[in-house]
């Protein structure tokens, strides 16, 4: 029995209605947490983006001398900078071979495997934009430490976890300031071991650098002077060290601290513990309130081993919904700052904010939906007889408060 197209994208539609592909947050512990909302797209200086402003001080025309102040707020107002936020957009794709239609029991079946494999996209775009979140905007998903023909290891055996067999991967020595490695040309995976924190490329990689960055194929330009063309994260606005501050998205963060965060390394601190409520009391100084901190899993789990006395709680986002998965409360400087795992985030690092200065805002309806822009919402692939369905997210993340969240390095 032939398929009836019109039939099949009838079903599909009901199926994702508006072609919102609904995330399945269980998992997804930091992306169920953040506040995720559309935003409206104005036309800005690098193109369409949102624009967020940011108050980073107030106007300092004070003094004990009445004319000495009125003279002074001639030149002095509240400080604001603009983040324009421009969205970076990350696709997946889902294809299903034409046989498969000739084959198929009428529309039902055919639709039953799209499904299934605009579904496995799904998760696969997910984890990415999990593991962007505590990024920098330029994709690098790990280091190299050393390169033996087609096997890579790792800078750290936990880096492998950000990989999958079958990504294509591209390397560059520089994160942002070097063209691309071995003329670009990427590599596929055939083997991942997380233990040993090695990667079994399907060619030679000794075009590589032995400490080069890796970056998914396409999320990265093949420039010396790259454009960030991927959602941003904590590391864009949260840097370990003030050498790192940077120009984001027309903002100077080296003006003020507010705009790039509080940076606290652990060697100074004693221990764990110590590090995270020492990073509380600086953002507390500062004038903030942190309310959550983040931890890869074996920093998680380091620090809980650490701890004599533990207690827990369950974690709940903005609107209260209880999220299905618990954290470690400690007393911070301005409250109780729950400290919870993730297994998307770097390991040795921990992100401390307020949970109500952090959010994604999107283009589509939702964070994931099919893009249609065609009115399709899958489509005949030109030159075959397969059909696709084309995922996409289009979004930026943001940090209202860089001055009120902290980051605490060596863990």
């Amino acid at each position: 029995m032939s398929l009836d197209i019109t039939a099949a994208q009838t079903v599909l539609k009901e199926t994702y209605p508006n072609g919102i592909v609904p995330i399945d947050y269980d998992k997804t512990k930091t992306l169920a947490l953040f506040r995720k909302e559309k935003g409206t797209i104005i036309e800005g200086p690098f193109g369409a983006g949102f624009a967020q402003p940011l108050k980073y001080g107030n106007p300092q025309a004070v003094s004990s001398t009445f004319a000495t102040g009125y003279a002074q707020a001639a030149s002095e107002a509240s400080r604001y900078a603009r983040w324009f936020l421009t969205p970076g957009e990350v696709f997946a794709f889902a294809r299903v071979q034409g046989a498969l239609i000739r084959r198929s029991q009428g529309s039902g079946s055919f639709i039953k495997a799209l499904v299934s494999e605009i579904e496995n996209a799904k998760k696969a775009l997910t984890r990415q934009l999990e593991i962007l979140l505590d990024g920098n905007g330029w994709g690098n998903l790990g280091k190299i430490s050393g390169i033996s023909t087609v096997t890579i290891t790792l800078q750290y055996p936990w880096m492998a976890r950000h990989f999958e067999v079958g990504q294509a991967l591209v390397a560059s020595s520089s994160i942002n300031g070097a063209v691309l490695s071995g003329s670009g040309t990427p590599i596929k995976i055939t083997k991942v071991n997380t233990g040993a924190g090695t990667l079994t490329m399907a060619s030679s990689a000794a075009a590589w650098g032995s400490s080069d960055y890796l970056f998914l194929d396409g999320c990265r330009q093949n420039s010396s002077t790259p454009s960030r063309i991927v959602p941003c994260g904590f590391e864009s606005f949260l840097h370990d060290a003030d050498a790192d501050l940077e120009t984001l998205f027309t903002v100077d963060q080296t003006i003020s601290t507010r705009l790039g965060g509080i940076r606290r390394s652990a060697t100074a601190s004693g221990n764990m513990e110590e590090a995270l409520l020492d990073l509380s009391a600086d953002i507390d100084a500062a004038g903030g309130k942190s309310t959550h901190c983040v931890l890869g899993s074996q920093t998680y789990a380091r620090l809980c081993k650490s701890l004599l006395n533990k207690v827990y709680c369950d974690i709940e986002d903005l609107d209260g919904v209880k999220l299905g998965f618990k954290g470690i409360v400690l007393q911070g400087a301005s409250g109780d700052v729950i400290v919870y795992s993730d297994s998307a985030f770097n390991e040795g690092r921990g992100r401390m904010f307020n949970i109500d200065d952090v959010g994604i805002i999107h283009t589509g309806d939702d964070l994931v939906y099919l893009e249609q822009t065609d009115g399709l919402q899958f489509r005949q692939i030109d030159g075959t007889d397969d059909w696709m369905a084309r995922l996409i997210a289009s979004h930026q993340f943001h940090l209202d408060a860089p001055g009120h969240s902290g980051v605490v390095t060596d863990l």
